[in-house]
């Protein structure tokens, strides 16, 4: 008996992935404006939103690819952390050394982190990605390799133009729906974005105060403490990579240096 629950369950489960697979991106998106209108987002913003969205083919080749070789954590770190990145993060801390100060004080966070992970997620700000996130994650979620939370990040994008954050025109990310200089999710914008000029807005594309009050907020909210213990594992809950984290580390501790 359990071999042929077994049998069925997998199945109906392979049916389910075929039917998937037949529904085409268009039926889709109409079922998952249904969705976003039983969650509350307005009709002016689902209209907005998904008006010329695409399937965006290269979207899904880049999910998929995988890279044939994993680097060594010593290349890893070499390719990441230089003397010219090492250089403009010094810059950059000391250009900005009292805001980074206040808001260090304010979430109790070193501010070297802040710059590290800011130089580490977008060069400084200038590889923040031009895709359309809301098209981007309607791809990503009709790929289904990971529906469930690529649908999630979907309702928290339609959720932040509809509560006015950002014009759609503006709305733009990396091909995984990463945001703004500091490489929000959306999920995460909405959690942990903070006004760090005091305008009423968030703006983590274009408002350096808002990123770093941002990025600070985030590490203290997940649990930043003053044990290297504490900030590892506030770093983990940012990027799980064992090897990220020690590029940040070590970036931070290259700008310590100079302070």
């Amino acid at each position: 008996m359990k071999l042929v629950i077994l049998a069925v369950t997998i199945l109906l489960a392979a049916c389910a992935n075929v039917h998937a697979q037949d529904v085409s991106f268009d039926n889709y998106i109409d079922g998952f404006k249904q969705k976003a209108r039983s969650k509350g987002i307005s009709d002016s913003t689902i209209n907005t939103s998904f008006d010329d969205v695409y399937l965006l083919g290269q979207i899904i080749e880049l999910d998929k690819k995988q890279p044939e070789r994993k680097l060594t954590k010593e290349e890893y770190l070499a390719k990441v952390i230089n003397q010219a990145r090492i250089n403009q993060a010094r810059k950059l801390f000391a250009d900005n050394k009292e805001l980074l100060t206040e808001l260090g004080e304010k979430y109790g966070v070193d501010p070297q982190f802040i710059v590290a992970l800011w130089g580490l997620e977008t060069g400084f700000g200038k590889n923040q990605g031009n895709y359309d996130v809301v098209e981007v994650l309607a791809t990503l979620a009709y790929e289904g390799r990971r529906r469930d939370f690529f649908e999630s990040e979907l309702l928290s994008a339609l959720l932040i133009l509809d509560e006015g954050h950002i014009s759609h025109s503006k709305f733009k990310g990396s091909w995984a729906g990463a945001m703004g200089q500091c490489q929000f999710m959306p999920s995460s914008y909405l959690a942990y974005g903070a006004d760090g000029d005091g305008d009423g807005k968030i703006d983590i594309w274009k408002n350096k105060k808002d990123v770093f009050a941002s990025i600070a907020n985030y590490l203290s909210t997940v649990g930043w403490g003053s044990d290297e213990a504490t900030k590892t594992k506030a770093l983990m809950h940012w990027n799980r990579s064992t090897y990220f984290v020690a590029s940040v580390f070590m970036l931070a501790g290259e700008i310590e240096h100079e302070m």
